[in-house]
Parts: structure tokens; sequence; C-alpha cells
């Protein structure tokens, strides 16, 4: 099994929160990530500003991707898109 990256645990998450809010134990279903790791990441996200607390009581945290979470997701996807499509077209050059 390959390691995941923080880059990448943390895009699954924002993902994740992006089709709703969800739950850390929800999180960590989806996901298929330990709820401590989806815990300390959803930690670091809220610090830069990508994810909030929408709901916290006694019993449960809910979160939620912010506007920025969704703008930063945009432009993660886009990168990854273009890196895959350079790989493609240099995979195809070498067949050539």
């Amino acid at each position: 099994m390959e390691k995941r990256t923080f880059s990448r645990i943390r895009k699954k998450i924002l993902e994740t929160l992006s089709q709703e809010k969800e739950t850390i134990n929800n999180l960590s279903k989806k996901s298929d990530i330990n709820w401590r790791t989806v815990e300390s990441h959803l930690t670091y996200l809220t610090g830069r500003g990508l994810v909030h607390e929408a709901f916290s009581s006694q019993y449960v945290r809910i979160f939620e991707i912010t506007p920025e979470g969704k703008q930063f997701l945009e432009r993660v996807n886009g990168e990854y898109d273009e890196k895959i499509v350079r790989e493609v077209k240099t995979d195809s050059i070498r067949v050539m």
C-alpha cells in the first residue's frame, strides 16, 4: 500500500467536505483515513482558513469547507490535471 502524503490526505478531506458538512467520524469513514489523522489535519486546515467548524457541542463537531477552501481545491485539482496532461503527452512522445 502506497503511503499517502500530507497534501493527498488534506486534498481528500477537502474533496469530501466539498460534498457536504461532516463530522470527524464521517470524514474518516468516507475518506478511509484514521479519525485521529483526520482530526489532526482538520486542525491544520482550520488554521489555514480552508475549513471551519460549522457546529460544535459536547458530543459532536461538524466541519465544512470555506469559500477559500473551495478555491484552493479548484486550484490544486487544476495543477494535478495539468501535471497529468504533461505526463501523458511526454509518454506519447516517447512511444512514437
